[in-house]
């Protein structure tokens, strides 16, 4: 359907695709289930597409507030979840996976390379505070989502700033703040370096076998 979608749309003026793919992104970004959503886009773009035969504009078919009209549509949907349990297990198995590399590569390679320059204090194992970035990434993700789609029919600058700065703002600083409150109580998991590439490496493994057919968002 979205293959159909990106051919169809060729079809449109300029003016009209530009209003027709601003709903695209907001209702893609919507909690509406995907197979739903494309359905729905596509009946969308066949009412447009005969309106401009016919000489009509997208305003003429939706109205002259798209933002309103796509909300219209999300609550027609009924309630949606905006959590959905395989989407946040496909991206804290990335995130679990990437902290195990980080930690196994950190301590093998770029540790022993700082330390011929300056003495650090040396690491014995594996911090619990790393399982706070996989979680981060599972809340950053729908926070860029949920500012993403509020931001679709803002201007340029309000769209940078709602969908971009802001949640890599908290993406940063929020762990930092955490981390800074936690640090001298968190423990240490005793485990060699060689033993954290591993843990990712089999980690890696799983996520690919687990997540292949499964549908995500």
């Amino acid at each position: 359907m979205i293959q159909v979608n990106n051919e169809r749309r060729k079809q449109l003026n300029e003016e009209n695709r530009k209003y027709y793919e601003n709903m695209l992104v907001y209702l893609r970004l919507s909690s509406i289930p995907e197979k739903k959503t494309e359905e729905l886009l596509l009946e969308m773009l066949d009412h447009l597409l005969i309106a401009q035969e016919e000489g009509r504009s997208a305003e003429d078919v939706f109205g002259k507030n798209p933002e309103s009209y796509c909300k219209e549509v999300v609550q027609t949907m009924g309630k949606q979840s905006y959590f959905k349990f395989s989407r946040f297990a496909f991206i804290f198995g990335i995130g679990l996976y990437i902290v195990f590399f980080i930690d196994g590569i950190s301590r093998l390679i770029i540790y022993p390379l700082l330390n011929q320059f300056t003495d650090l204090p040396p690491v014995k194992g594996f911090s619990v505070d790393y399982f706070f970035t996989p979680i981060f990434m599972c809340l950053v993700f729908d926070i860029i989502l949920l500012f993403l789609r509020e931001s679709t029919f803002k201007k340029f600058s309000v769209r940078v700033l709602l969908g971009y700065v802001f949640p890599i703002t908290i993406a940063y600083f929020l762990p930092l703040v955490i981390y800074f409150f936690l640090k001298d109580i968190l423990p240490v998991i005793p485990i060699p370096a060689w033993a954290s590439l591993l843990i990712g490496l089999l980690l890696w493994m799983i996520h690919k076998v687990v997540f292949k057919h499964v549908d995500i968002f």
